[in-house]
């Protein structure tokens, strides 16, 4: 099995796409935080599986910017007229990985295109209207702690990224990707079938499950797991070095840094240690509600 990964593009100097660009008939836009961006490529399936993907984010505005994939020598060329260009030059390879590759690149290019978004790698969840990050390296189960989350009455931005523009967090529904098996076995019980087996956060859990953009209020950063979940209450500067290593925007590092700064103030800052899901969704809840007395 060939395992395809984002750290293998390469960054690319070329400035001369004006060629590839004509190629690009095939499109799909969304509208992300309030920016709407419109894939443009040579590849129709490539528009099509984006479009899927992203279909919680569908919009007919139009774009505020474009962003191509094409197909290049030895492989692929991806760019946008304000981000960084990329290439792929490892040969052909199928649609469904191309937009895999194209997803890490223009999220990247979303977020640098408006100086006032920023993202923290993260789950995203709204509670008595106050929105809440539970940030974590990948593997930290944040996924399992938002599902813990949902089942206790909250609602969800993300499982993956609070996507955050002036302070405010707005919903990130870029579809998760399940093995066929998987997709029959959780959709056993609605009518009609799903191709591919592409599932939203809105299908699993329902449409009033997805938060209305609210501001930042609390986050919490994972700290490992212990017998039970435990929070403790941290200020913003023994939270920055974390929220810094998972923190993405416009900018060089001290510009991240600096932007990091700002978002924390004014936020609730806690050191979760998980218990099981339950526990943790129960702690995080409490903690929430006791910000609001």
């Amino acid at each position: 099995m060939r395992v395809i990964r984002a750290e293998q593009l390469t960054r690319s100097g070329d400035t001369s796409h004006a060629t590839l660009a004509q190629n690009c008939a095939y499109s799909a836009r969304a509208e992300i935080a309030g920016v709407v961006m419109e894939l443009r490529t040579d590849i129709p399936e490539v528009a099509r599986l984006f479009s899927l993907r992203y279909a919680d984010h569908a919009t007919s505005r139009e774009p505020d910017f474009r962003y191509y994939v094409a197909t290049a020598r030895s492989g692929y060329a991806f760019w946008s007229d304000h981000a960084p260009s990329w290439r792929w030059t490892q040969g052909q390879l199928p649609p469904d990985a191309i937009v895999f590759l194209a997803d890490a690149v223009i999220v990247s290019a979303v977020i640098r295109f408006d100086p006032s978004i920023a993202s923290v790698h993260a789950a995203a969840l709204e509670f008595h209207d106050t929105a809440i990050a539970i940030a974590g390296n990948s593997g930290a189960a944040k996924t399992a702690a938002m599902l813990a989350c949902v089942r206790r009455d909250m609602r969800v931005y993300s499982d993956e990224r609070a996507l955050i523009r002036s302070g405010t967090v707005y919903p990130f529904l870029r579809r998760s990707s399940v093995r066929a098996a998987g997709a029959r076995l959780l959709l056993a019980d609605r009518e009609g079938s799903y191709e591919p087996p592409e599932l939203s956060l809105k299908m699993c859990f329902g449409p009033d499950a997805i938060a209305e953009p609210r501001p930042l209020g609390a986050l919490f950063v994972m700290a490992g797991s212990g017998a039970s979940a435990t929070l403790e209450h941290i200020d913003a500067a023994t939270a920055l070095p974390a929220i810094t290593r998972w923190f993405d925007a416009r900018g060089d590092l001290m510009d991240r840094v600096t932007r990091a700064i700002a978002l924390l103030r004014g936020v609730h800052c806690f050191r979760l240690v998980l218990g099981t899901p339950d526990e943790t969704a129960v702690a995080i809840a409490y903690a929430v509600t006791m910000l609001q007395q």
